[in-house]
């Protein structure tokens, strides 16, 4: 984990970098967000398509999905990036 980075059941959202579940981001807004196994948020949940919604939907201006898998479906029409 770098320094800085906030986890856990109560993180610090003024880190520099903050790790959430799902569950603890929904409501929060932040300038930049990287959803991190996309197919994990939609198989992992009883809701996981809502799950992904609100994961995607967190972000006022730039986010990222990085995958070691497939992408799901859902997400096909994004530009793949490599770098």
């Amino acid at each position: 984990m770098l320094p800085g980075t906030a986890v856990g059941d109560d993180p610090d959202l003024t880190s520099p970098a903050v790790v959430l579940t799902v569950p603890q981001a929904k409501g929060l807004e932040f300038d930049a967000v990287l959803i991190a196994d996309p197919a994990e948020i939609i198989d992992g949940s009883p809701r996981g398509l809502n799950d992904l919604y609100v994961a995607l939907t967190r972000a006022t201006q730039r986010v990222g999905v990085i995958h070691t898998g497939a992408i799901p479906k859902v997400l096909a029409r994004l530009a793949a990036r490599e770098s």
